[in-house]
């Protein structure tokens, strides 16, 4: 059990990448991180995230990592093998029961290694205890090694179906396909990636130059930008649409929260949501996700509120009083619809774009659709 090894298992769930050059970590990570175009190294997927998520701490996970390979794999299975064997000895089976179903697809493992099993130290204590906290014979590390073995088992399903290489990102944001391609991942507003190749950005930085490179530039500034893009480009048809809405007793330049209403083609509008919830929609349909930890759609919702009063300010987003009673909305800053069509702004919101604005318009649909069958 090689300690760089763990080092590089760990530094993949921490910061979303980790290097490779003599690819020596393929056969641990081919199924459950993505390669690199040049191969030197690897981005943290989807299923491992997943994964991450699924167990306590990212020393557990690394430990399943490991796991998927045989020598590793069997001495712990022997000790849990021990472990079933102890409490099938127990007059109430109960703890027989939960070990098998806590472990899963690996219960069978288990079952082929009872002829071998034993509670003996194994060759690796010192890489166990950096994992664990304590060597795997010792009955603390039971519930541990449970659900490492659980893990790994999903692990190696992965196996036989290899994940495609990632690009690193375009950081002046103009390749919008490169970035916002399938198995990317976003930094939530605010943090900072430590990599190349996962998304962040908080706006932060105001516009230098001009207003179309500083919207590029910052991901999330880019995305709002982009749901107004394809509400003006839907509504230009005259047939459905996208209604963005200041919920009441809100401010209108720093919200913390803003309904989505979707128009069918008779115009009547239905509330489907926030804008939250719209985003979490189109990044699934993109197959793209939030790295690391998945916040609620209240929390994204306050992550956004300092990002919309900056794309208010600098005059990509406009807000519109109701009339009549009804609720004030956002929809895309005149100038800045204007960008867009020009040669920079088409390039990246049209040509390299195409697919996220049909991920809006679809998942509007989609929303629409879906609230109209519960009512």
């Amino acid at each position: 059990m090689n300690p760089s090894q763990i080092t590089a298992f760990e530094k993949l769930l921490k910061t979303g990448f980790c290097p490779d050059p003599e690819s020596t970590l393929s056969p641990f990570l081919n199924g459950l991180a993505h390669p690199t175009l040049d191969k030197t190294g690897w981005v943290i997927s989807h299923r491992l995230l997943k994964l991450r998520h699924q167990l306590s701490t990212i020393q557990e996970t690394t430990a399943a990592i490991l796991a998927t390979q045989t020598q590793y794999r069997n001495p712990w299975l022997k000790i849990l093998a021990a472990r079933a064997k102890e409490a099938g000895t127990l007059s109430d089976q109960g703890a027989l029961v939960q070990l098998v179903t806590n472990l899963g697809p690996a219960a069978s493992w288990v079952e082929q290694t009872l002829n071998e099993s034993c509670l003996t130290p194994t060759r690796f204590t010192e890489q166990e205890r950096r994992l664990l906290g304590v060597s795997a014979e010792q009955a603390q590390a039971l519930p541990m090694l449970t659900r490492i073995m659980a893990a790994a088992a999903q692990c190696i399903s992965f196996k036989n179906q290899p994940l495609p290489e990632i690009a690193p990102i375009d950081p002046a944001g103009i390749r919008t396909d490169i970035n916002w391609c399938p198995g990317r991942l976003l930094n939530l507003p605010g943090k900072h990636a430590d990599t190349g190749f996962i998304l962040s950005g908080s706006g932060e930085n105001q516009p230098q130059s001009d207003t179309m490179t500083w919207v590029l530039a910052n991901p999330w500034i880019f995305l709002l930008a982009a749901i107004t893009y394809a509400q003006d480009s839907w509504k230009a048809e005259s047939r459905g649409g996208l209604l963005l809405e200041l919920p009441p007793g809100q401010a209108a330049h720093q919200p913390s929260e803003i309904q989505v209403l979707v128009m069918g083609h008779q115009g009547d509008e239905l509330q489907c949501g926030t804008l939250a919830d719209l985003i979490f929609r189109v990044l699934d349909h993109l197959n793209m996700g939030i790295f690391d930890l998945m916040p609620s759609p209240s929390e994204l919702n306050t992550c956004l509120t300092p990002m919309i009063s900056s794309i208010l300010q600098n005059r990509v987003w406009q807000y519109r009083e109701g009339m009549s009673g009804e609720q004030g909305t956002y929809e895309i800053h005149p100038e800045f619809s204007d960008e867009c069509y020009r040669i920079a702004g088409a390039r990246s919101f049209n040509r390299h774009g195409q697919n996220i604005r049909q991920a809006i318009r679809f998942q509007a649909e989609q929303m629409r659709a879906e609230n109209r069958s519960i009512k």
